[in-house]
């Protein structure tokens, strides 16, 4: 049985389970919420400012910003990121760039940016949780083991097929995000401008000597290829936990807490360096592109590769050890 068609046969049995469509439904669905919830917060701006001018709604978000800095009920990492906020806010009315031109495209992007820290890693999450476990805690795994592949190539044949899984969700994570939101907004956006190279401290410091623009294209092809590398992340350590725990909705429940967990020391424990060499805290790599302060002080963007890349080869190494020593046939 060659490797080609054992990940053929992984992917057809995953499709089989209709996990993979189930999240491809859940994942429409919230594609039309979010863009209606958008379209209607636009028009209640628009209402609430007395126009529809991009530069005056844009100038009364900044005016705000100003006014929550003085509170003192914001934390300090709160604090950077609207001062970073309201920095670009400035660049982008100097230079006359709209940061929330309406069109699908745009819609893209803001999903990406957004969902990559918490909804994209959990529809992962749930893809994944079940890859090994499931058949594990069935039995089913013994009848591909007794037909004498090497358990190495099995292993590596589901990690492959959860792999090209995670490949389709980024790519219907578009096609879905630019279909469903262009009915709200249209179709256009491809060639809009977008700022980058904002170089932010976690103090809130901005740097915009090196700001440039880049076509909104050229940003979603970074932004959905930094999003398909934390997936692949979070696809990982998700296929390790399937491996070591045999109980699929124990797994699941490890890593969403793991993540859950991980968003919330973003914004509660900025000051505990230790951190940053956490998985879950890395997940923003799309903040880099634009400019957004890091969660905690020292990290950058080579860090946070490294840090991803790291945890990633480790979770495979346990993942392919455990399996290959375990009893699987008792």
């Amino acid at each position: 049985m060659t490797f080609l068609h054992l990940v053929g046969n992984e992917v057809t049995k995953m499709l089989r389970k209709r996990r993979f469509q189930v999240v491809l439904i859940i994942l429409f669905a919230m594609m039309a919420v979010f863009a209606y919830g958008e379209k209607q917060a636009s028009l209640a701006l628009a209402h609430q400012i007395g126009t529809s001018n991009w530069q005056a709604q844009l100038q009364q978000q900044i005016s705000h910003s100003e006014n929550r800095l003085h509170s003192p009920f914001i934390s300090n990492a709160e604090k950077a990121v609207m001062q970073a906020t309201i920095k670009e806010g400035q660049f982008e009315l100097a230079h006359n760039i709209n940061p929330s031109a309406p069109g699908a495209v745009s819609f893209m992007k803001s999903f990406m940016d957004q969902g990559i820290t918490l909804l994209i890693p959990m529809l992962v999450i749930v893809i994944a949780s079940d890859m090994v476990s499931s058949e594990m805690s069935g039995g089913t795994i013994k009848m591909l083991l007794t037909r004498g592949v090497a358990r190495w190539k099995v292993l590596a044949s589901k990690l492959g097929a959860l792999f090209l899984l995670i490949a389709m969700l980024i790519g219907a994570i578009a096609v879905s995000g630019y279909a469903v939101s262009g009915v709200f907004f249209g179709y256009q956006g491809w060639r809009l401008p977008v700022l980058m190279g904002f170089q932010t401290t976690s103090t809130g410091y901005v740097n915009l000597s090196h700001v440039y623009t880049v076509p909104q294209w050229e940003y979603l092809l970074m932004s959905y290829g930094l999003g398909f590398f934390v997936s692949l992340c979070i696809g990982s350590l998700s296929f390790m936990v399937s491996t070591l725990v045999r109980s699929t909705a124990s797994g699941m429940g490890i890593m969403m807490a793991a993540l859950i967990g991980g968003t919330l020391l973003s914004v509660l424990a900025t000051n505990w360096a230790i951190a940053k060499y956490l998985p879950v805290v890395n997940l923003q790599l799309s903040g880099y592109l634009n400019g957004s302060p890091p969660p905690i002080a020292g990290m950058t963007f080579p860090f946070s590769l490294a840090v991803l890349t790291v945890w990633s080869v480790a979770a495979l190494a346990v993942s392919f050890i455990v399996f290959i020593r375990q009893d699987v046939m008792g």
